[in-house]
């Protein structure tokens, strides 16, 4: 009896495997939409709480503090390891078209540029991953990346 080789799955086989799902890459943007909110909603809160507020900062230092935290989310942390705190905590990572590590143009690019275009398109540019095979969006198109699910890695 001849033994049975099992076929080897191209590279981009498996990196199909570890597309985001769509509910999960929208669960990951929501994450990063409550963290833009969580600092001005907590100050409207305590407005309501302790009648007139505590009065330690102003709801404009509130809502500028809360656009630096979404600059550092939504900017600096995807430059530096590839991932927002949304895409963090679902699991997701972005990667270049072919699974490699992502370059910092290409990150530069989708989080400014590719994000500003999905928003001006009314998200119609995060939809088409719904209708991809791949589940690339706009901006995943416009800087040649995709995300994927995370996995860990043993250390031996």
């Amino acid at each position: 009896m001849a033994a049975a080789i099992d076929a080897q799955p191209s590279n981009q086989d498996a990196l199909a495997e570890f597309s985001a799902p769509f509910l999960l890459r929208c669960g990951a943007v929501l994450i990063d939409y409550i963290i833009f909110l969580i600092l001005p909603v907590g100050g409207l809160l305590s407005e309501r709480i302790f009648s007139g507020g505590l009065d330690i900062v102003t709801d404009a230092t509130l809502w500028f503090l809360s656009v630096l935290l979404s600059i550092f989310n939504l900017l600096i942390l995807p430059l530096v390891c590839r991932q927002s705190i949304g895409k963090l905590l679902t699991g997701l990572r972005i990667v270049s078209s072919k699974g490699e590590r992502a370059g910092f143009g290409s990150i530069l690019l989708r989080q400014t540029l590719g994000y500003l275009l999905t928003l001006a398109t009314l998200c119609i540019g995060f939809l088409i991953c719904l209708f991809t095979p791949k589940s690339r969006t706009l901006h995943d198109y416009i800087s040649g990346t995709r995300v994927v699910r995370a996995t860990r890695r043993e250390i031996q």
